[in-house]
């Protein structure tokens, strides 16, 4: 064998271990991009299905805010046609220009007890507005 063979055969063999080298390095890239890729897709999904949940939870709010204001609106105008009535039935009793008192059972006997008209309103409408809610079975 000859100088040139030697050298042709160690180049020969230093290509077939680079070959080597290449095919494992490629086998190697494509099993991290593999699993990176499949980490990825895991991540997406997991991340999408937050996404979703977070979602879910606003659009509940929303609703429930939706539905307290709504409540909130008509307990507004109930309390204002309680105010009208109560009013008008002031105003046709004569209320404003008189004191409004009240009896209190005691056990001394009964009691005077005057009550300002302010006073006297709210502890009506109290009463009618509780009787209301029974009426409509609330």
């Amino acid at each position: 064998m000859g100088l040139e063979d030697i050298i042709n055969n160690i180049i020969k063999e230093a290509e077939e271990e680079a070959e080597k080298l290449r095919q494992n390095a490629r086998a190697t890239a494509d099993k991290l991009i593999a699993s990176s890729r499949e980490e990825a897709e895991k991540k997406a999904a997991q991340l999408q299905r937050q996404a979703e949940q977070e979602g879910q939870v606003e659009a509940l709010r929303i609703l429930s805010q939706a539905r307290l204001g709504k409540k909130l609106a008509l307990l507004a105008a109930r309390r204002k046609w309680v105010d009208m009535v109560l009013n008008k039935a002031g105003e046709e009793a004569g209320l404003h220009d008189q004191t409004v008192k009240r009896l209190i059972v005691t056990r001394e006997g009964l009691e005077e007890e005057k009550v300002a008209e302010d006073r006297f309103k709210e502890d009506l409408r109290l009463r009618l507005e509780k009787q209301i809610l029974e009426l409509l079975g609330i």
